[in-house]
């Protein structure tokens, strides 16, 4: 078989030379009239605002640009050749035609190589700061979500406000003023009041965003005892509706990350937020279980810290079904709590009935025993003046680590596992059942994510090789033919890209979308080999 070195070589440069010219201008084109332009207003930026962006948008562009340069290379050069009827010499020659090609494939792989470390290594990060870069401020986000009908949710809490404000020092300091507010559970509503004003601090660090709310001087009213009252600070930590617009999506990772997040998807953040709420709402009503059980023994329950101890008394008790807290004391069964603070302070604390209730914390070692008393009586032990109060707020005291050190420490495939029965099994069922929904779409996702990868640089190959031979049977020697010839099969597989990672995030279509997404490449392969088979042979 003959091998022309030499025509190989001019092949391939005239290739390289129209390659080169394609990709600059396209990706000038694209990053410049049709990126930053579109995007911002020049006069709104400075210099070395718009050059970062230039330095984050151009390698994207580039990144979408080679293989349509390649391809119209490919017709290009191709398409002259034939039209000058070089080919119909070669085959007179005796050299073998799909000899010809070679040159058409080293440069798709070339391009397909780039691609692919574009996409997997350099591309990632530089989407991430290109959208921080582009991203609202914190008082814009809180504005826009004021904005709407049900107001700023905080978890459980329904926020609507009058102004907004922002500190000119730090720009990530918001506050608002003239709040309202509702608190629900489920469908529920368990107090609704106002607010002083509402301070949002937005903490970044090299790899996280956390956001956090301060409510300052509440005044609320419970529809469950009747009363209204008073706080003077309540604080709102790792608020989910703020943090996750700042947190790291999945498109932001480079390929080592996604192989190790496909591996262990417990440990991607949101699944693993939501396993560290699992584990605090286990150790809770493991907790609950645990004081109630110990008050059963006997009546009587000692609750203490470093700083408190309480001593409790009551013939009577119970647990709440729907959110697990153990109310004691009931009717003319009262409770009797003996105080004894390490300052040396001791009292007694009579109450008509006793609520032990532990608020959610941010880790399972935060968790704290929060006491109210209703209907109270309180006196020093030495005697001395009896204080009358309709309830009382007793100082909350650390939940010992002796209680939920196995919840804290139980790996997370147990806490999967759920409870093994009762109350507490199906309390916490429709939480695992969310994690591990939620575990199954980010495996989804980056399935998805890898596939789309993959078969858009593995595109390149293909579409070239038949840009070339297109190029050939149609004698594309006008430019304006040969990108005619380039664009139309690319936008087929890009089509088929997109539709198939859609599909494939969704449960139940994961398969046909993984299909999809490769099948544009298979029928541009077909039609390769058909041509390759017959057409230019003839």
């Amino acid at each position: 078989m003959i091998i022309p070195w030499t025509l190989q070589r001019y092949l391939f440069f005239e290739m390289g030379k129209t390659f080169l010219l394609a990709a600059v201008g396209l990706t000038a084109v694209l990053g410049l009239g049709g990126g930053v332009l579109n995007m911002v207003e020049l006069g709104q930026v400075t210099p070395g605002q718009f050059a970062r962006m230039m330095i984050i948008l151009l390698p994207l562009s580039a990144a979408l640009t080679l293989p349509l340069a390649a391809l119209f290379a490919a017709a290009s050069t191709y398409g002259r050749v034939s039209a000058n009827n070089e080919l119909t010499a070669c085959r007179s020659s005796g050299i073998n035609i799909h000899i010809l090609f070679l040159p058409a494939l080293l440069l798709s792989l070339l391009a397909a190589l780039v691609t692919f470390v574009l996409f997997n290594f350099l591309i990632p990060s530089m989407v991430m700061n290109l959208e921080k870069l582009l991203m609202p401020d914190l008082k814009t986000i809180i504005e826009n979500r004021l904005n709407r009908s049900r107001g700023l949710g905080l978890g459980n809490l329904r926020i609507f406000a009058d102004d907004t404000t922002v500190d000119v020092s730090n720009p990530n300091l918001v506050e608002l003023t003239g709040v309202v507010f509702v608190e629900t559970d489920d469908e529920d509503w368990e107090r609704f009041g106002t607010v002083g004003r509402v301070v949002f601090q937005m903490d970044e660090s090299e790899k996280s965003f956390s956001a956090s709310a301060t409510l300052i001087d509440l005044n609320y009213y419970d529809p469950k005892t009747g009363q209204s009252f008073s706080a003077g600070v309540q604080p709102i930590n790792d608020i989910d509706a703020l943090s996750n617009r700042f947190r790291y999506k999945l498109k932001f990772l480079q390929l080592g990350e996604l192989l190790h997040f496909r591996s262990y998807p417990l440990e991607w953040h949101t699944v693993e937020d939501e396993l560290e709420r699992l584990r605090i709402e286990t150790a809770m009503l493991a907790v609950y279980d645990q004081i109630f059980a110990d008050w059963s023994a006997d009546q009587e329950l000692i609750l203490n810290d470093n700083r408190t101890t309480y001593r409790i008394f009551a013939e009577r008790g119970g647990q709440r079904p729907r959110e697990g807290t153990v109310e004691l004391g009931a009717g003319d069964r009262k409770v009797r709590i003996e105080v004894n603070e390490n300052g040396g302070r001791r009292r007694i604390v009579e109450a008509q009935r006793l609520i032990i209730n532990i608020p959610h914390a941010k880790k399972v070692s935060e968790l704290a025993f929060h006491l109210e008393a209703y209907n109270v009586s309180i006196s020093a032990i030495e005697g001395g003046d009896v204080i009358e109060k309709p309830k009382e707020r007793l100082t909350p005291i650390a939940v010992p680590g002796e209680y939920s050190r196995s919840i804290a420490l139980a790996p997370d495939h147990q806490l999967l596992k759920g409870a093994e029965g009762g109350e507490n099994a199906t309390r916490l069922e429709r939480r695992i059942d969310s994690i591990k929904s939620r575990r199954d779409s980010v495996l989804r996702e980056i399935d998805s994510t890898l596939s789309e990868r993959l078969a858009f640089s593995t595109s390149v190959c293909v579409l070239v090789i038949l840009g070339a031979a297109l190029g050939i049977v149609l004698r594309g020697s006008h430019v304006l033919t040969a990108f005619g010839i380039s664009f139309v099969p690319m936008l087929g597989v890009i089509i088929t890209l997109v539709m198939g990672k859609q599909l494939a995030q969704n449960e139940g279509t994961t398969i046909a979308g993984l299909a999809l997404t490769w099948s544009g490449i298979a029928v541009v392969l077909v039609i390769d080999l058909w041509m390759l088979a017959k057409v230019v042979r003839r």
